[in-house]
């Protein structure tokens, strides 16, 4: 609600960005075997991105072309994110959400 009050429309969350990119490639490569629907998705991003630390930007610039010492802090996200949607994965394929 106090979100909408103010402009935030530069701010991103890279944690996020990167879950959804590796639940997609997951997804797609056929690697697990999931039934991507609305509410599978976001249980498998919500799990996730509970164990994975926040990772905000806000600056345009460095959203075009990312300093080195943050692209090498996103690859080592990347992989985090990659072995916590796998888990989450599991997790909610043995507790369905019905």
């Amino acid at each position: 609600m106090y979100k909408q009050m103010y402009y935030t429309d530069d701010l991103t969350n890279m944690s996020e960005e990167i879950v959804f990119k590796q639940l997609h490639e997951i997804i797609e490569s056929g690697e697990e075997e999931i039934k991507p629907t609305a509410i599978t998705v976001q249980d498998i991003a919500a799990i996730a991105l509970n164990n994975i630390p926040p990772k905000y930007i806000c600056n345009v610039l460095d959203k075009q072309n990312f300093p080195n010492s943050l692209k090498a802090e996103l690859e080592s996200l990347e992989k985090f994110a990659r072995y916590q949607v796998l888990k989450a994965i599991q997790v909610v394929r043995n507790n369905p959400h019905d």
